[in-house]
């Protein structure tokens, strides 16, 4: 149950019907329609006014209630996306941080979004710091180990193995449904 759910439930407790709400909110039965059905999701002037009349912090409206399955829901489709955009580091130099970031901005307003795309962008962030470093000192380090191969090359291969390993144990587990992923004790955002 999402918030179209939600803003129902509350309407229906508070003995509303749609085009009371309507009236008490100054909004179109429309739209008051739209947000029960899950055709718009409610922000700004909507999602204020709707949680004033209702009586309940913004907040609330925003989370989804137990027995909800995220499975399905808007909510981890956007995550997997996510998750998935992090691949462009593959083709584009920090792709793998621009790309995630645009879309965790868009669509932060589901609060799952909010919370498990900042732990697959902090992981990011790392990732790219690590690596950065790692490509850096290499040349460095190529001097004192006398090997036959290039270390610059074997780091970078292995740092690109170390990261599509998370992304897809990552995809894995929201498809699961466990949003207890990628546990790190840093944090950038």
């Amino acid at each position: 149950m999402m918030i179209k759910s939600k803003v129902r439930t509350i309407r229906e407790e508070l003995g509303y019907t749609q085009a009371e709400l309507a009236e008490h909110t100054n909004l179109s039965i429309r739209t008051i329609q739209r947000v029960e059905s899950g055709q718009s999701i409610p922000k700004g002037h909507t999602l204020q006014v709707l949680a004033q009349v209702l009586g309940v912090d913004k907040s609330e409206l925003r989370q989804q209630e137990p027995g909800a399955s995220p499975a399905d829901s808007e909510e981890n489709l956007k995550l997997k996306l996510i998750n998935l955009a992090t691949l462009c580091f593959l083709g584009i130099p920090f792709g793998n941080l621009v790309v995630p970031f645009i879309l965790w901005e868009k669509y932060r307003i589901y609060p799952m979004v909010d919370k498990v795309g900042r732990k697959i962008l902090n992981f990011q962030i790392l990732w790219t710091i690590c690596t950065v470093l790692m490509l850096i000192f290499s040349p460095f380090l190529q001097d004192y180990i006398t090997a036959p191969f290039s270390l610059m090359l074997v780091l970078g291969l292995l740092a690109v193995a170390i990261n599509l390993f998370f992304i897809f144990k990552t995809a894995k587990a929201l498809t699961r449904q466990d949003y207890n992923i990628l546990p790190l004790k840093v944090q950038f955002l």
